[in-house]
This record gives structure tokens, C-alpha cells and sequence, in this order.
């Protein structure tokens, strides 16, 4: 038997199992009638999709955004960020955004604070303006360190971001290597969370096709992102064990694996300071390591931080653009920048398709 339901923009035949001969429905055949009798029906569809999208980003990260704009074929909505003498800001549409999916993209490196009111600003502002969701794209999430609660009385820092974005009417997080695994279970709406390892690791083989690197932890907090970086280079690994004797300083204690006579690949999730991975690059020196390479997904890089790279044992230090480089970044001789919009786009992809349906 057959059935049809119009919606107004789209007609659909269900079938029932059997035929009013009693045969089974040959759904294949009639797949292929379909399809060969609207071939251009997908492409209106994304045509029309992408009409219904609205990209916007703040002050943070303005190339990555531009760079996952052009990779969807979208161009940047029009958004003002104004900032005030006294440190406010607003922020404000040029134009309407009724109905359409709209997507922030803001990252939360190197002024955290300041980034985050921008996030909340712009969000605020497309949920007033009538936008049917808010997919917020932040590919470094600031506060992700501070996941647990040191002892009673300490501020949890990460779950009280979540709280915030959700009440600034984000429905949807995409975001990038995460300090701690379990922060997404934080939020109160979905959180896509993206990996760059695959990325970093074929920039690292397309530079250095011939070393096949020991990979090396700089922490133990760093153990299960080096055993993946292993399985994708097929090589062993080491761990170094550290004690941390304040914010800003660290000190290596022991080194857990053989690295003597070999090229070493440090992989870390984050470098601010430098002070771990510099620690970890003169372990492995001393302990008979030929070259030391070193990926990293967010370059925060503060205050000094390019300084100690450039004295240290590291050869190339490869890292992504989830925060914007600085001038001294991008004059360095030892950083290597590998983008991750593509990966970005595709997961934004995603997205525009389940608002399409």
C-alpha cells in the first residue's frame, strides 16, 4: 500500500511491506526512481541552508574564522564588538537573523575574561535577535584546567562556564582537546569534542618524513594523548613525571620509558608558560635523545613563554591555530602552525545538516 503526506514544502510516499499483489515492495527500484527523478534536489537543499545560516566572531580569533567561513563557502555575518573607555563592551547585529542557525565562533585564549563576556555579549545578541539556535564554536575553551576542586571552599571554574554559556543561550558547543575528559558532562546542552592529534601528526610526518619519533609525555597527566600519538606514529612511548612547585614553575623528576639514541616527539595538550615542555625537552637531552619535536593543540604562549622555546633543546614545536598568534609567535623560528579550520567546518557541516532536516 501507499501513503502520502504533504508538509507544504516537501512530498513523502511511505510504502507499506507488502504490495496489493501480496509481493514485497522492491525498495531499491524505487530509491533509484526517486533519486533519478529530482537529481538536483540535494543541491537546492544546501543552497538553501546556507541562506539560513548566520556566522559571526568576535575580537578573538578573527583568521580561523574567516578560514571555517570560506572552507563552508559562507561568508561572515556582519557583528559589531564595540569596546568602551572604562572596559565594557556591546555587541550588535547590522542585521536580522529571525529563524536562522546561527553560529559563534570565539576563542579563549590569552584575555579569558575579556573573551568570555564577548562570547555571552554575541550569543546574548543573536538569541535577542530571534535566532532559532546558537552553535557556539570555541576551540580553546579557557578554565578547562580548573575541572576539580582542589579542597573544599575552591571555586570550580569549568562548571561554572558551562552554567554561564548556558544561561547566555547557547544550545550547542564545539570545541578542541579538552584538559579533562569529563568536562562535557558539565553542560546541560551537546558538546562535539574535537581532536587535533590526527592534524598535528600528518605535519609532522609531511615535514620529517623519515623520523619515527619516540613519543613522550611531559606529565603523567599526558599518558593516554601520548599512547594515541604512539599508535598513530606505530612507535613505543615514555612519560616523565614532574612535581609542580607553583603556577609558573615545574620541575622534572623522573622519565619513565628509553629515549637514549633516539628522536623524541613531546605531545601536550596546551603550553602556556613553556616551563613543561622545556623541562621535559632537557630530560630527554640529558637522558641521550638525538632530535625532540613537540605538538601541542593550544599555543596560549604568555609573557616569555617563545623566549625559553627558542633557548631550548626543541627543534620544531607544531601547533595549531585554536588561539591567534602573536607577532613573536609567528617570527619564531622553532613554531610550526598547522590550521584546523577543516576540521572545523566539517563538524560544522554536521551541524547545518541536522538544522536542514
Amino acid at each position: 500500500m501507499r501513503r502520502i503526506l504533504s508538509t507544504g514544502k516537501f512530498v513523502f510516499t511511505f510504502f507499506s511491506g507488502v504490495s496489493p499483489s501480496g509481493k514485497a515492495v522492491v525498495f531499491g527500484t524505487t530509491m533509484r526512481r526517486f533519486e533519478s527523478f529530482h537529481p538536483n534536489i540535494g543541491l537546492r537543499m544546501v543552497v538553501k541552508t546556507k541562506q539560513n545560516v548566520s556566522i559571526v566572531t568576535g575580537t578573538a580569533c578573527p583568521e580561523l574564522a574567516k578560514k571555517i567561513a570560506s572552507s563552508l563557502g559562507i561568508a561572515l555575518f556582519p557583528l559589531e564588538v564595540v569596546h568602551f573607555p572604562d572596559g565594557e563592551c556591546r555587541a550588535k547585529l547590522s542585521r536580522d537573523v529571525a529563524g536562522r542557525l546561527a553560529i559563534c565562533i570565539e576563542s579563549l585564549g590569552k584575555k579569558p575574561n575579556d573573551y568570555l563576556i564577548e562570547t555571552m555579549l554575541m550569543a546574548d545578541a543573536l538569541r535577542r535577535g530571534g535566532a532559532s539556535r546558537v552553535v557556539l564554536v570555541c576551540p580553546y575553551l579557557a578554565y578547562s584546567r580548573q575541572n576539580l576542586p582542589e579542597h573544599d571552599g575552591a571555586s570550580l571554574a569549568a562548571r561554572l562556564f558551562a552554567y554561564f554559556l548556558h544561561e547566555a543561550g547557547i544550545s550547542e558547543l564545539i570545541t578542541m582537546d579538552l584538559h579533562a575528559e569529563h568536562i562535557p558532562s558539565f553542560y546541560d546542552f551537546p558538546v562535539e569534542h574535537l581532536s587535533a592529534r590526527t592534524s598535528l601528526v600528518d605535519a609532522m610526518k609531511k615535514a620529517f618524513p623519515k623520523v619515527r619519533p619516540v613519543i613522550c609525555g611531559p606529565d603523567l597527566g599526558s599518558a593516554k594523548l601520548v599512547a594515541s600519538y604512539a599508535e598513530e606514529f606505530r612507535t613505543s612511548f615514555a612519560v616523565i613525571q614532574k612535581r609542580r612547585l607553583d603556577p609558573n614553575r615545574v620541575e622534572s623528576l623522573s622519565l619513565v620509558g628509553e629515549v637514549q639514541g633516539k628522536d623524541v616527539l613531546l605531545a601536550d595538550d596546551m603550553c602556556s608558560t613553556a616551563g613543561t615542555l622545556v623541562s621535559a625537552a632537557k630530560v630527554c637531552r640529558e637522558r641521550g635523545a638525538k632530535r625532540i619535536f613537540a605538538c601541542v593543540t593550544h599555543g596560549i604562549f604568555v609573557e616569555g613563554a617563545i623566549d625559553a622555546i627558542e633557548r631550548s633543546p626543541i627543534e620544531k614545536l607544531f601547533v595549531t591555530d585554536t588561539i591567534a598568534p602573536d607577532d613573536k609567535t609567528k617570527s619564531s623560528s622553532k613554531i610550526c602552525p598547522v590550521s584546523v579550520a577543516p576540521l572545523f567546518a566539517s563538524a560544522l557541516k554536521r551541524v547545518i545538516t541536522r538544522f536542514s532536516v
